[in-house]
Order: C-alpha cells, then structure tokens, then sequence
C-alpha cells in the first residue's frame, strides 16, 4: 500500500486489465507518453472526441489523425491529471483567457536526457477548446516564426506521416516524438477513421527508402509518368554539419532528391522557417545517374530524429580543404572522445566514423601519411591520416598528444600579391623540427617589391601559435620561402 501511494504521488496510474496488467507512466505533467491503452480506453476516447478533432482539424487545415495521435500520446488517453483536471489534451504551456494550472514536468535537456521541472499549463473550459487552441498553435507558429510548425499543415505535408514526424524537435524535445504519433494512429487506425490513410506505413522521419540502409547504394524507381532519375546514396556520420551558402534562397528544399520520387515535394526556406544562414546537419549524398552534382539530406537539428530534408549542392557552402603527403608518425590522445572518419570532417564527400581514438593503444606512434587543413569559422582546423595500425583514417589534431611535425604542411596553388606589411617581415628558407625559422631574407635580397606577383606552392600551419604561412616562389627563379600571410595580400 506504501508502494502504491509513493508511485501516484510521483505520477504513476497502475491500470489492471481482465486478463492484462498494463502499467502506463502518467508523470502530472506532459512529457512521458503512453503509446499502448487498454482497447476500451482507446476506444472510448477516440470515440468521444472525434467530432471535436474533425471540427478543430478542418478550421486550420490540418491532419486530423495527427490532431488525435497528438492528444492520445500527450494526456494519456485523456487519463492524465493535466487533462482531468484542466481539459488539457496536449501539454500546452502558459494560460487560457487568464487560466492555468501548475504542474510537475519532465523534459528532455539539450543532451537528451529526462530531468524534473514545474511548468504552468493551460485550463481550458471544454476538450474542444484545447483541440482549437492547438490547431491555432501550429497554424499561427510562435512569436518568432509564424511558420515554425508550418511542416504539419495539409498544404506541406503529404502524408500525416510527413505531419508528424514534423513535429519532432519542434513542439516536443522527445528524440522519438513523430513516430511515437504515427505509432498510435497506425495501432488504432485512426488514419482511416479521418480517412487519411498513407501510401505509405513508414513511421520513420527519414524521407528516403530502403536505399538509406547501406553507405553506397543505388535506387531507381520506374513509372510511365513521369520517368523518375535513378540515383546512388552514399551515408555519412550525421554529424557533420556546413553552413547554407549565401545565395540558398536561390533554391528549394525538397522532401526527396529532385526527380527521384512520385512523392516530391518542394518548399521554400521561409516557409521551413529558416530566415538566415544557418548550419545544417547532412547524414546522406546522393548522386543523380548521368550528372556529376551532389544533393545532400539535411536536418536541422542535432537529433538524428529530426524530420530531413534534401537541397542541391550550391545552397551549401563547404569550407575548402587542402591535403598533402606527410612523412611522420603522431601518438592519439586515447583519453579524448574522439573519433576516427574515413575522410576530414566537413568534406563535400561526407565523412564516415570508421573507429573511436580511444580504441588506439596508448603511447603507440602511428604512422602519418597525409596532413589536411581545413577553414574553419575563426581558423584552420588540422587533421592528419593514420595509415598503420588496425584502424586506419583520419584524426583531428585535438586529439593527438604528439603531432608528426610543428608545422602542418599541405598543398596549395595560387597567386598572391606582396603587400606593403612585407617590409617589416623576412622571407625564410624553412622551418626546423620545432617549427622555428632556419635563414631569412629581407624583401630587397630577393628582388621582390611591393605588387609583385608571386606563386604559391605550400600552405603552412604553426601549431605553436596558429599562424598560417605560405610557400612562395619568385619570379624568374626557382628559389622558394615561406612567408607569413600578412606578406602576402
């Protein structure tokens, strides 16, 4: 008896089927749902709100299996105390005409993990005022987007599988919000009850098919009309992320890869919400038979979960990389939680986890083969590729204790100007094993002035004090040197 009053003071309904025992988790307030119910409760329930979901669905143009799925999930079947008790069906926050109550939550922080919280919730005066308040809710957005839920509404969304998956990362933190929805509506039927059933039964927010189950695949999808582009995918880690390129209004966000799909479905940056560049996470390339172009899935938002969307190349924009051949060996930082990729992260190609550093033997030298830089926003970012050892790939110089060399050396092709701060800097030969100078120069012993055109062969990185250097040749010699890139304009 003690047990049964700890568990209804933290918010748990134990509810005794005839032949089942069905223990659902009812925290006070909205954020730990019931995806199952005993047939009769379902039954009852769907039964006796379907008027007021149908009503309050058309009046903004929205799914009305979601509207159901939605409230089922958060109010418990309408057995939670914030529904009971304030006619709150979906966990809505603030006050009603001046109305509300206080309740214990449970919310997902940004690490994704469950922690306590107290909340103000909404008191509605009938269950038709909640289903219209939240149809209003998505309908009209927040203070900041009015279009920020505008991926469930009808004119957007194909299916209420697209809906509600749209909803996951937006109006709830839970990973798995989306397909909880879809989950109970599917049980249920309740897509066929509004009839809104889906071609397809995905419950999944990705929004390619089977070909996104191997890292190198190709799908090609046949129809009379229209004739539909085969194309090849190629996964990536996920948690790559690039910024959108100044110009990505100049394109459309797509549901699948342009031309790939009977489904597509296109929209426009402000109708995602998105008002200015910015940072996108891609999982998945694909390449269209016959074109050299890349498309990427993105998201927007660290959640795997989180609904995606495919773009066209040039609304992104990459950060240049350059590599070139190394001669060295480096010892990991085995205590970092960093990861090996089979290719620099950022690169256009999508870069894949191919091992943990912290599978790498500790004080073991690794032979180096490769050195990369890569612009990052304030700097360049070093990277380095193993080549020996059981697992072989690429590895941020975060995560390395001893690097093959002081200066980070790579490949690069250019012209370059002298400008006029090259008279208070020196020209040198190289750098030694410490990444300090060997012989310099001054400008007038090389018989460079002020404008001259030069070449540049090497970009260097000192990792001492993350000064970027060039390797420079002079006209009509083959003498080279490096120099600062303040020498250089």
């Amino acid at each position: 008896m003690e047990l049964l009053k700890k568990l209804l003071k933290a918010g748990i309904v134990a509810i005794t089927a005839a032949a089942v025992t069905l223990v659902v988790a009812l925290f006070l307030g909205h954020r730990t749902y019931i995806q199952t119910a005993q047939a009769s409760t379902a039954t009852n329930f769907i039964s006796q709100y379907k008027s007021d979901v149908q009503k309050a669905s058309s009046k903004y143009n929205l799914y009305a299996s979601v509207m159901m799925g939605q409230a089922a999930l958060e109010s418990g079947w309408g057995q939670s105390t914030l529904t009971t008790q304030a006619n709150n069906f979906f966990g809505i926050k603030g006050a009603y005409n001046g109305q509300s109550v206080s309740m214990p939550t449970t919310e997902y922080n940004s690490n994704g993990q469950l922690e306590n919280t107290t909340a103000n919730f909404k008191k509605y005066p009938s269950a038709y005022a909640s289903f219209a308040d939240n149809g209003a809710t998505l309908r009209n957005g927040t203070s900041w987007n009015t279009k920020y839920y505008s991926g469930t509404w009808k004119e957007n969304a194909s299916s209420y599988v697209d809906a509600a998956n749209a909803l996951t990362g937006k109006y709830a933190t839970a990973p798995d919000y989306g397909g909880s929805i879809i989950k109970i509506i599917q049980t249920y039927g309740i897509d066929k009850l509004f009839g809104e059933a889906a071609d397809s039964t995905s419950t999944s927010s990705s929004t390619t098919s089977a070909s996104t189950t191997s890292s190198s695949s190709s799908s090609s999808a046949t129809s009379s009309s229209p004739v539909l582009t085969s194309v090849s995918y190629y996964r990536g880690s996920g948690d790559q992320t690039v910024p959108l390129a100044k110009k990505y209004q100049h394109y459309y966000v797509y549901n699948h890869v342009k031309g790939a799909s009977k489904q597509e479905k296109r929209y426009s940056w402000k109708s995602l919400g998105v008002r200015s560049r910015v940072n996108v996470y891609l999982d998945m390339r694909g390449v269209k038979k016959g074109t050299v172009g890349n498309w990427y899935r993105i998201r927007f938002y660290p959640n795997t979960k989180a609904k995606r969307f495919w773009v066209y190349s040039d609304a992104l924009s990459f950060s240049p990389i350059y590599s070139g051949t190394t001669d060295g060996t480096l010892v990991a930082n085995k205590r970092t939680s960093g990861t090996i990729y089979s290719r620099v992260l950022g690169s256009s190609l999508l870069a894949k986890k191919v091992g943990k550093v912290s599978s790498l033997k500790q004080g073991t030298k690794y032979k180096v083969d490769k050195t990369a830089l890569i612009h990052n926003s304030k700097s360049l970012g070093v990277w380095y590729h193993i080549a020996s050892g059981k697992t072989k790939g690429w590895i941020s110089n975060a995560n390395v204790l001893s690097a093959p060399a002081s200066v980070a050396k790579v490949d690069f092709k250019g012209q370059k100007a002298i400008s006029s701060a090259a008279k208070a800097n020196y020209l040198y030969t190289d750098f030694n094993k410490a990444g300090q100078f060997t012989k310099h120069l001054k400008l007038a012993q090389v018989r460079l002035t002020i404008g001259s055109k030069v070449t540049v062969d090497k970009l260097g990185y000192r990792l001492s004090d993350k000064s970027i250097w060039y390797r420079i040749t002079c006209p009509g010699s083959s003498d080279k040197y490096w120099v600062s890139s303040k020498f250089l304009s």
